[in-house]
């Protein structure tokens, strides 16, 4: 008798089904890296780095390809 009352409409439910915790860290992750990709591609776009050396672009550069290098590793 120490059960607790559920309504019939939720008695016949299906349980959700959750992702694994390792994929959604996963997923997390290739997110996180997915977004940083995509505001270093804005601010090369953006026109900020017009008056700035080359090799500042150059480092935006690399840093996007390291990027994407870290998340095909995942």
């Amino acid at each position: 008798m120490n059960q607790t009352y559920i309504p019939s409409c939720l008695r016949n439910l299906p349980k959700q089904k959750a992702k694994p915790r390792k994929q959604a860290i996963k997923d997390a992750k290739s997110e996180v890296i997915d977004k940083a990709i995509q505001l270093l591609r804005e601010e090369l776009r953006s026109g900020k780095l017009e008056g700035m050396m080359m090799p500042y672009q150059r480092g935006y550069l690399s840093a996007i390809s390291k990027l994407e290098v870290l998340k095909s590793e995942l």
